[in-house]
C-alpha cells in the first residue's frame, strides 16, 4: 500500500494509526521546511524514528507532531534496530501532549536566540544535589553567553526537552533571561581612532549590558552575526559619545564579515571567547 499526501490536508497521526491497523512494514517519510525524518514500521508497529540527529521515542514525537509538509510511505524491508517499544497510541498521545505543551511554552520563550544566566552554581555540591543530571547539564551550558539555539544543538536532546526544562528552571527562579543581543548599524571606523583588530561599541550599549549583569561590563570581545548568516568573534573597545546604535568597524573587519556601512548586525558581548 503506497500512501502519500500533504500534512495540511491529512493528519499525520491518522496516517500513523492506519499503517498500524494494516500491519504495514516500511518507512514513513515526513518532510517539511522545518524537519526531514522517517518512522520505521514493522508489522504495524513503529520500532524506530530518525530526525535531526534524534532517534527512538524523541524522534517519533517530533515527527508525529508535524502539521505541515508532505508524507510518503515506502513499502520496504529494512534492518532498523528496535528502539521504540511504546504502542502507536501511546506515541500519538505523547506527541499531541508535547505539541500542546510547547505551544504554551512558546508564548513565553518565543524564539531560540534568548540568552539565560544561571542564578545557581551547580559546581557547588550542596546546590547540585537539588537538580537532575539533565538540569545540571543545561545549567552548565546556559552560561549567560550561549543562546538557546546553541544549547539545543549541543545537548543531544530534542527541542521539546530543552525548552521545557529551561522554561521550568526559569519559572522556579534558577535562570535569569538577559537582553544582550543588540541590533546595531555598521559604520566605518577610521584608522586614526582605533585598532585594525577591534570594533568599537558605544559606551551606552556597554552600560545596557552591565545593567543586565555586571559580568558583561568586563567583556573584551563581541560576537557579530550578519543578515548573510556570517558570524564570528572580534576584540572590542568602548568609546563614549559615539552614535548609540552603531558599531564601528575597520575596513578589514567589514570585509571579513561581508558587510557595508548601513548594514545591520546582531552584536553581543562574549565572556569566554573561542
Amino acid at each position: 500500500m503506497a500512501i502519500e499526501g500533504s500534512l495540511q490536508s491529512v493528519d499525520i497521526q491518522d496516517i500513523a494509526q492506519l499503517l498500524n491497523i494494516n500491519r504495514s512494514t516500511g518507512l514513513l517519510h515526513i518532510e517539511s521546511d522545518a524537519v526531514k525524518g522517517v518512522l520505521f514500521y514493522r508489522d504495524g508497529s513503529v520500532i524506530n524514528a530518525e530526525v535531526d540527529g534524534l532517534t527512538g521515542d524523541n524522534a517519533a514525537y517530533v515527527l508525529l507532531g508535524q502539521s505541515e509538509g508532505h508524507f510518503h510511505f515506502e513499502i520496504a524491508e529494512h534492518s532498523s534496530d528496535k528502539l521504540i517499544s511504546r504502542s502507536i497510541n501511546d506515541l500519538v498521545l505523547e506527541a499531541a501532549r508535547r505539541k500542546d505543551t510547547i505551544k504554551r511554552i512558546r508564548s513565553s520563550i518565543s524564539h531560540d536566540n534568548i540568552v539565560f544566566l544561571p542564578l545557581v552554581d551547580v559546581r557547588i555540591p550542596s546546590q547540585r544535589k537539588s537538580f537532575s543530571e539533565f538540569e545540571i547539564k543545561l545549567l552548565s551550558m546556559l552560561d549567560g553567553q550561549t543562546d538557546l539555539k546553541e544549547v539545543i544543538g549541543k545537548s543531544g536532546a530534542s527541542d521539546f526537552e530543552v525548552v521545557y526544562v529551561v522554561y521550568e528552571l526559569e519559572k522556579k527562579g534558577h535562570l535569569k533571561r538577559v537582553d544582550i543581543y543588540k541590533l546595531l548599524e555598521v559604520a566605518p571606523l577610521k584608522k586614526l581612532f582605533g585598532k585594525k583588530t577591534e570594533v568599537q561599541i558605544p559606551s551606552g550599549i556597554v552600560d545596557e549590558w552591565s545593567k543586565e549583569s555586571v559580568i558583561y561590563g568586563e567583556c573584551k570581545y563581541a560576537e557579530i552575526r550578519t543578515q548573510k548568516m556570517t558570524f564570528g568573534q572580534v576584540e572590542m573597545s568602548t568609546k563614549a559619545n559615539n552614535d548609540e546604535r552603531k558599531v564601528f568597524m575597520p575596513k578589514n573587519i567589514m570585509a571579513q564579515f561581508e558587510v557595508s556601512p548601513g548594514d545591520r548586525v546582531l552584536v553581543k558581548p562574549i565572556l569566554y571567547p573561542n
